[in-house]
């Protein structure tokens, strides 16, 4: 965290004060936090179908309805930009220790939350293709060129979108700085605030 470290046992007058740089989080604990906010967003979005389903009067919704996409899209931003805005922190983050805040310190904005939520969807779109493509079977859903060509567009989207996700989640990459905000480890700040007795 940015700031200012009070040395401590000294009186006020006497204490030194130390420029402190920001520990980030590291890129396991952001990937670890995601997996579990993952989770949690998947149980929040089974929640949120109940509504579509009163509607429908039980009747499935059919495949790329737009209403339900925008829908569901609206919630998952909502989950994120809800926990980031108070307290810089989703139930993930909480549990790997590390926050989002702005440069300053400050809590992020609403824009700020939707620019940071709209940045990441490229690389999760490329990465869940890969993933469906790799776990369904050859079938007659994908044109007859890629049933040809076997595994190789499952890898061809696997592979880069999980790239995609490691450079998206760097510490200090360029979705911190788009966004002016950063990932923080926050037991590195439990450890400074600590004063000895």
């Amino acid at each position: 965290m940015r700031g200012i470290l009070l040395t401590p046992n000294l009186p006020f007058f006497m204490k030194k004060t130390v420029k402190t740089t920001p520990q980030y989080a590291g890129l396991l604990r952001r990937f670890a936090a995601m997996i579990y906010d993952s989770l949690l967003l998947l149980a929040v979005l089974i929640f949120a179908t109940a509504p579509i389903m009163i509607f429908t009067h039980g009747e499935a919704t059919r495949s790329g309805n737009p209403f339900v996409s925008t829908w569901l899209f609206m919630v998952s931003f909502l989950f994120f930009a809800w926990f980031w805005m108070h307290g810089g922190q989703t139930l993930g983050m909480r549990a790997w220790k590390i926050r989002l805040q702005q440069d300053d310190g400050q809590a992020i904005t609403l824009w700020q939350a939707l620019l940071r939520f709209i940045t990441g969807l490229p690389a999760w779109i490329v990465f869940t293709l890969g993933i469906f493509l790799c776990s369904t079977p050859a079938a007659n859903h994908l044109p007859i060129v890629l049933q040809k060509l076997g595994d190789l567009p499952c890898v061809a989207l696997l592979a880069p979108g999980f790239l995609w996700l490691i450079i998206d989640h760097w510490p200090n990459s360029w979705r911190d700085r788009f966004t002016q905000t950063q990932v923080l480890d926050v037991r590195a700040e439990q450890n400074s605030t600590k004063t000895p007795q």
